[in-house]
């Protein structure tokens, strides 16, 4: 019942641990459905915004994705026991929306991800390692 805010959790404190490297972590789910437990998953999600991490859902079928687009947090931020989460970690897409243009899935999946990392590094001023580019050395 409670599998998806344990992964979250799990996720979070691999983050926590390595809060001070330079480390992001993505947690990708593929749901053929709402999760059960909608409402430790928000908590579990405003508790992961403080850390190194984005969670990618992905709604395969044709179930009802109410609840995923509201963990989405594109039109409010998510909130439990009177907490806000600090940033937008989620990023819902349905499946079935690009059944007939496969090739748009992958831009619609990642849409979010470089905002969200962006945002944690700026949040906690954390300067990301510059990465050589041997090409052009």
């Amino acid at each position: 019942k409670q599998w998806y805010q344990r992964r979250v959790r799990g996720m979070a404190m691999s983050g926590a641990q390595s809060r001070a490297a330079q480390n992001y972590y993505i947690l990708l789910i593929l749901t053929d459905g709402q999760f059960t437990d909608i409402y430790d998953c928000i908590g579990a999600i405003v508790e992961a915004s403080d850390y190194p991490m984005s969670i990618i859902i992905i709604g395969v079928g044709k179930a009802d994705f109410t609840d995923m687009e509201r963990l989405d947090a594109d039109k409010k931020a998510l909130q439990h026991n009177g907490r806000k989460a600090s940033r937008d970690i989620v990023q819902f897409v349905p499946f079935e929306k690009y059944i007939t243009h496969p090739s748009s899935l992958p831009g619609a999946v990642l849409a979010e991800l470089p905002r969200q990392v962006e945002e944690y590094y700026r949040l906690r001023r954390i300067t990301p390692f510059r990465i050589s580019n041997p090409v052009a050395e």
